[in-house]
Parts: C-alpha cells; sequence; structure tokens
C-alpha cells in the first residue's frame, strides 16, 4: 500500500498540488500586501475627504484617472484635462494620480493655509522627489532637504540672491547671450530653422554653469563639455526614468537597468569636476569671470547664526542644486516668451520700441538697465502666467491640520501622509481672477508710469510661477534678470519668424510645461 501511496505518479502528482496551492497562496499574500499597503491607505484617505464635502473624481485601485490623462495628453490636452476636472468639480477636488489619492487645490484662500509659513512644518515635499533628483544634486540641499537643515541653509543663500549681488552677474548673461545669438543664426542660417527650445535651454544653461562656477567654465571646453552636456545627458535619462515611475520606486531604481550605468557614471564625473572647481577656488587657482562675487563665492563665504560655513558636499550641492533647477525653469520661460511675441506682434513692437529707447545703438544691456525694461518685464510675468515652469508643485502632509476655515465655513480636515497637489496651470487660468484668462495680455502686468508699480493683483496666491511661502524658489530675481537680459538682446538683435504649418501644443515633460514637438522658427540678424 505504501509503496502504491508513494509510486512516481502519486509524488508528481502531491507536489504539483503543492506546488499550485504554494503559488496560490503567495499570490494572495502578495494582493493581501498590495491591498494593505497601498490600496487601502488611498481609500481610507479618498473616503476622508469624500465625507468632508470634497468631490472628485471615483476612486479607481491601482489606476485612477491615469488612463484619462493619458489619452488627454495624447490627444493634445494633457494639461487642459485638469481644467475640465476644475469646471466639473471646483477648484478643490480629488482625482487619483494612478494608485495615489491626490487631492487638487486652485483656490487662493485654501492655497494660502497650505503654504503659509504657520502651516510649514505641517508640510514636506514629497519623499519621491528625493529619489528622482539624488543621483543629480544628492540630498543635502535647499530643494528636498527639510527642518533645521533646509531652515539653515535658506537663511545663509538668501543674501546670495539678492539683487545687489546679482549686479557683477549681469555681464555674464550678456556675454553668454551674445555667443549664442552668433550660434543661432549660424544655425537658422544653415538649416533654415532652429527648435528654440533647444537652442535657449542650452544658453541659460551656459549663463547658470558660468554664474556658478567662474572661469573654469570659460576656458576649459572640457569643463564646458562636463558641465553641460554631461548634465544634459544625465537630465533627459532621470525624465525617462521618472515618466516611467522607476526613479519613484527604490527597489527598481537600484535595478542596473534604463540608463542606470550612464546615470551613475555621469554623476560621479559631474560630482568630481565640482569638487575640483571647489578646491580651486579655495586655493585662489580660480575666480569669478567678472568684478564681483559669483554664485560659488557667495557659497564659500556664507556663515550661519553661530559663524559655522558649508561643507564642500554642501556647497556642491547647492551649486549643482541652482545649475540644474535654473537652467530648465528659465530656458522654459524664454523660450515661451520669444513664442508668445512671434505670434503677438503688437507684444514684440512694443518690447523692440522700448529696447530701441533704452538700449539704442546695440548698447549692451547693464544692469542699471533692468529697472527700466517694463515692458519687457510684462512679456515675461505674462509667460510665467500661461505657462508657469512648473505647472503644479506637491505638497505631503506630515501633521494632520485643517486648512480652508476662510473659504469653507467647517474647514477641511488634511490627514498624515495626504497629497495636496497645487496646480498653476488651473490657477492661473481663473476668469474670477484674470479676466479674458486664456488671453495672452502683457498689458495687465504694466507699471503704473505716475507711481511706478506693478497692478495690484486680486489675491495674493492667485498667481505662483515660483512657488509661495517659506519655501519659494530662492532664485527667482536671478531668473527674472536672466530672462530680460536674453530677452532684451533677442529683440534688440533678431528678427523671429514661426516655421507655418507646425502645431504648438503645450505638455507635460518631466516637471515642467514644453511644447510636444519643439518650437521651430527662421531666426535672421536685424538689419
Amino acid at each position: 500500500m505504501y509503496t502504491s501511496l508513494f509510486s512516481d505518479a502519486n509524488v508528481r502528482t502531491m507536489i504539483t498540488f503543492i506546488i499550485n496551492y504554494t503559488t496560490i497562496g503567495l499570490v494572495l499574500a502578495l494582493v493581501a500586501i498590495i491591498y494593505i499597503k497601498l490600496i487601502r491607505p488611498q481609500r481610507q484617505l479618498y473616503d476622508v475627504f469624500r465625507a468632508q464635502g470634497i468631490p472628485g473624481e471615483p476612486f479607481i485601485p491601482f489606476v485612477g484617472q491615469l488612463l484619462d490623462m493619458i489619452k488627454a495628453n495624447k490627444a493634445g490636452k494633457g494639461l487642459d484635462y485638469f481644467n475640465e476636472l476644475a469646471q466639473k468639480h471646483g477648484y478643490c477636488y480629488l482625482f487619483g494620480f494612478g494608485p495615489l489619492t491626490r487631492i487638487l487645490l486652485a483656490e487662493p484662500e485654501i492655497i494660502s493655509d497650505v503654504l503659509s509659513r504657520e502651516n510649514g512644518p505641517n508640510y514636506q515635499k514629497p519623499a519621491d522627489l528625493t529619489n528622482i533628483v539624488k543621483p543629480f544634486i544628492g540630498t543635502h540641499n535647499l530643494l528636498v532637504s527639510e527642518g533645521q537643515e533646509h531652515d539653515r541653509a535658506r537663511k545663509m543663500l538668501n543674501p546670495a540672491f539678492h539683487f545687489v549681488n546679482l549686479r557683477s552677474m549681469v555681464s555674464i548673461m550678456s556675454d553668454e547671450t551674445t555667443k549664442a545669438i552668433d550660434s543661432l543664426l549660424l544655425e537658422s542660417l544653415s538649416k533654415n530653422q532652429v527648435d528654440l527650445e533647444i537652442q535657449l535651454s542650452g544658453l541659460t544653461l551656459s549663463i547658470i554653469a558660468s554664474s556658478a562656477f567662474g572661469e573654469n567654465l570659460e576656458t576649459a571646453s572640457q569643463a564646458k563639455q562636463i558641465i553641460c552636456q554631461t548634465l544634459q545627458e544625465l537630465k533627459e535619462i532621470v525624465e525617462y526614468r521618472t515618466l516611467r515611475m522607476i526613479s519613484q520606486i527604490r527597489f527598481l531604481a537600484e535595478l542596473p537597468f534604463w540608463g542606470k550605468k550612464i546615470l551613475d557614471s555621469g554623476g560621479k564625473q559631474v560630482s568630481h569636476f565640482v569638487d575640483q572647481v571647489i578646491a580651486n577656488r579655495r586655493k585662489g587657482k580660480t575666480s569669478s569671470l567678472r568684478a564681483g562675487q559669483d554664485i560659488l563665492d557667495l557659497l564659500l563665504s556664507a556663515v550661519d547664526e553661530h559663524g559655522e560655513p558649508f561643507t564642500d558636499e554642501q556647497i556642491k550641492e547647492e551649486a549643482l542644486t541652482f545649475v540644474l533647477a535654473g537652467h530648465e525653469t528659465t530656458g522654459n520661460l524664454i523660450t515661451w516668451a520669444v513664442y508668445m511675441i512671434m505670434v503677438h506682434d503688437e507684444a514684440f513692437q512694443a518690447c523692440r520700441e522700448e529696447v530701441d529707447r533704452i538700449l539704442p545703438n546695440g548698447t549692451t544691456p547693464t544692469f542699471e538697465h533692468m529697472g527700466e525694461l517694463h515692458v519687457i518685464e510684462a512679456v515675461l510675468y505674462e509667460t510665467l502666467r500661461l505657462y508657469p515652469p512648473a505647472p503644479f508643485f506637491v505638497r505631503r502632509c506630515v501633521k494632520g491640520h485643517t486648512i480652508g476655515t476662510n473659504s469653507n465655513k467647517l474647514g477641511i480636515h488634511v490627514p498624515v501622509d495626504s497629497m495636496i497637489v497645487i496646480h498653476n496651470y488651473v490657477l492661473h487660468r481663473r476668469e474670477d481672477y484674470w479676466p479674458n484668462a486664456y488671453k495672452f495680455d502683457y498689458t495687465r502686468w504694466l507699471r503704473n508710469p505716475a507711481t511706478g508699480l506693478k497692478p495690484k493683483m486680486s489675491h495674493p496666491y492667485a498667481y505662483l510661477p515660483f512657488a509661495a511661502g517659506p519655501r519659494n524658489c530662492i532664485g527667482q530675481n536671478f531668473a527674472i534678470l536672466e530672462a530680460k537680459v536674453m530677452l532684451a538682446m533677442l529683440v534688440q538683435r533678431c528678427n523671429f519668424e514661426l516655421i507655418p504649418g507646425q502645431q504648438v501644443v503645450p505638455e507635460m515633460k518631466g516637471v515642467t510645461i514644453k511644447a510636444k514637438n519643439g518650437i521651430f522658427a527662421r531666426v535672421t540678424k536685424r538689419d
């Protein structure tokens, strides 16, 4: 009997039985883990907000509204999808970004509660941001640091970005723009067209890198290749990995696929280069490109309230953060600004008339000219309204509290781990705050001729191209100054003709708004 029981056929049957049931058990265990760790917490957040009367799209496990977003993006309406939801639900609503519940805000009064200094300790940047940017800039920098580390660095760096310290950098900006215009004209002549997005993004990277690292970049072609070309390659790989949710999932991010080897080697190369730049500057072997301090000098001289400076590692990370974050956003701003004046001739002519008056006969702009370029400034601010460099930003609640008591009689209780998406693109298109909100109208930003003051906004939190509160963009003064120099010189020295027949469709690429297929134009020298 025992021999029969343990025959080969029976043993195989028993093994198959065990394997099948083990597999089923593992699958069920995996499903249970996914449900407990991912689906149930997100469903609970969704239910908490719905119980408070917050409207939104239905909760769909795993995918949320991701399929709808992808469909809208393919149709060239990826950004307007959120506007459509706002028309349906109002300016505070729920949606699912894949498996994750998000509450979208485009209501200034409630946004002010989230971004206020008082509520600052209740929010942090999302953890997946650290995974995304770590290969670039590390974790000890203004972009991703939190708590005392962030507060200390912010206080140390604030003076560096005051207009007084930015004066000497205008000449760097104008010199780099002159070289870029020459290159732009040559390429347009040889190819009969250029992609403005690529050309102007390269210009902003060159300006910011030169402002940060000084003459190393100017004199060493190898250095320029490392800081410009290698960083650009790294950025493209990070965007590729981010869009496919690889960077956001830790174990996937560590696998040796999807450009990981290039990411690691490129990151080491850039890190070694900046270490050498810092060492050379400390030894007096290099200096700023112009009179006055550059970003590296300011980082080296910064001290906290106890007189303690940054470490070399912190200096490296802060410098790289400035270069990477600043070049991307300002490159987008100047690209969309040039596009706007190409398709709005009255704005282009107003810019040219002002530039010819303030900078006659090809005068190179200086810091003193910047305060007189009111039309240029207005065009940039209106461009930032319609095409904010970061169309949304996210805050994670780390301490439950209540927001919206001024807008909502009962307020909204925000539980721990809630993710709030503040959507600038939707906010900046609200007709109740911006008359003719979809129209490009630079005149809404023109200063009062009598007082020199900008028009007062209907709400201080209705316009957030650089965020607001204790974590607003520290480099916004630099960005506006840089964009004013570039736009003034481009208008002064170039004619632009948009290549006919192309469809310029804005879409999300990474975390910024870019044209889906680029923006192609003929650029010729102004007579």
